[in-house]
């Protein structure tokens, strides 16, 4: 009797784990989701931790078969809140989201490695080259611009990429001008604002997203419209 009474417990705690790894499983998902489409390698430094968050909550909550899910549901639930909130407000304020999400730092400017960025980011020349080989680039000459993004990995600009203008670079954010990077293409917030003038825009505050391709201004205003 005691015997089945003890594999009738057992059997009680394998459902419960279960039922409790089926619905945390299911919560953390659902917050991954809320979070915004993200590759891993791509989560800034405040996305990974609101995730590593979560997960250990879940964690926990599925091994404590004495306490109530929702004591643990109700962590999880909060976090993903405040990181949605947290979002809202950073793509309004660039302050808030340089301070969430980290500022990008241009670690090579025109064949010249910027010491001090590098040592303000931590980064140094082992971690540089090592980058560097990984998009085949085999001389620091070779580069013209390489910036540190928020998520650690190098985006490298060559001077064969500008002969050729291949890749997109973001001058405004939600209204907000990137003027570090009007610095790398050596314009001012003038010319800029002339560039869009001629696509009858009047202020940065109706913008979206506005990036600078092949000698062209690219914008998305706040109504989701493309002008070319």
């Amino acid at each position: 009797m005691q015997q089945k009474l003890r594999k009738e417990g057992k059997m009680e705690n394998w459902l419960i784990l279960i039922v409790r790894t089926i619905i945390g499983f299911t919560l953390l998902l659902i917050a991954t989701k809320l979070m915004g489409k993200r590759e891993i390698g791509q989560l800034s430094v405040f996305d990974f931790l609101i995730v590593l968050s979560v997960a250990d909550i879940m964690i926990i909550g599925i091994e404590n078969f004495d306490e109530s899910m929702l004591l643990f549901i109700i962590p999880m639930v909060i976090i993903v809140v405040l990181q949605k909130i947290i979002a809202l407000i950073g793509l309004k304020s660039p302050w808030v989201r340089d301070k969430m999400d980290g500022k990008e730092s241009l670690i090579i400017k025109k064949g010249k490695i910027q010491i001090d960025a590098m040592k303000k980011e931590k980064y140094n020349m082992n971690d540089l080259y090592t980058q560097l080989r990984e998009k085949d680039v085999k001389s620091i000459d070779e580069v013209e611009y390489a910036i540190l993004e928020n998520n650690g990995r190098l985006s490298v600009f060559t001077y064969k990429d500008k002969d050729n203008e291949t890749f997109p670079l973001p001058l405004i954010i939600s209204g907000k001008i990137e003027k570090d990077n009007l610095k790398l293409i050596e314009k001012s917030e003038d010319w800029l604002l002339e560039m869009l003038k001629k696509q009858n825009i009047d202020n940065f505050e109706n913008i979206y997203g506005a990036s600078y391709q092949d000698g062209k201004i690219k914008v998305v205003l706040s109504d989701k419209k493309e002008v070319k």
